[in-house]
């Protein structure tokens, strides 16, 4: 995804913002965060698919009364849609399973929308790899 949409999302939710780039490794030479090393490992196309997760993360604290705790691990693409991997700090049962619910409901919905342009799309499994393209960026 482009900086500038990162930084977009970094300014909406506080918690989307990617700390210094991370130095330290793991004994084995694994990165230790890769949302600080990556960023967003996806098209711009789910722009607009990530902000509607990060709204309804941000609308579930609010409704529980919490501050955001949520940390983000990884955001890629796997199999055609969107992975949202993260952690939370408290352990509020029912503010976790809305969480899952939400990230889970979102992951969904980017099957149906164009990663690269954001249009309504489809998975291609006739590709290199599987992506949700709509009919346009599929020709091209």
């Amino acid at each position: 995804m482009k900086d500038e949409l990162e930084k977009k999302l970094a300014e909406a939710f506080p918690f989307m913002q990617i700390k210094e780039p991370p130095k330290e490794q793991e004994a084995d030479g694994r990165i230790c965060d890769l949302y600080g090393a990556f960023g967003c490992e996806c098209d711009d196309g789910w722009y607009e698919t990530l902000f509607g997760l990060c709204g309804e993360i941000t609308e579930a604290y609010k409704k529980h009364g919490q501050p955001v705790d949520i940390v983000v691990d990884q955001i890629k693409e796997k199999y055609g849609t969107l992975r949202f991997y993260y952690h939370l700090s408290q352990n509020n049962g029912d503010l976790r399973r809305e969480i899952s619910d939400i990230v889970i409901k979102w992951e969904k919905k980017s099957a149906e929308v164009c990663e690269r342009c954001g249009k309504a799309g489809v998975l291609r499994e006739d590709l290199q790899w599987i992506q949700a393209l709509c009919d346009e960026c599929y020709l091209k």
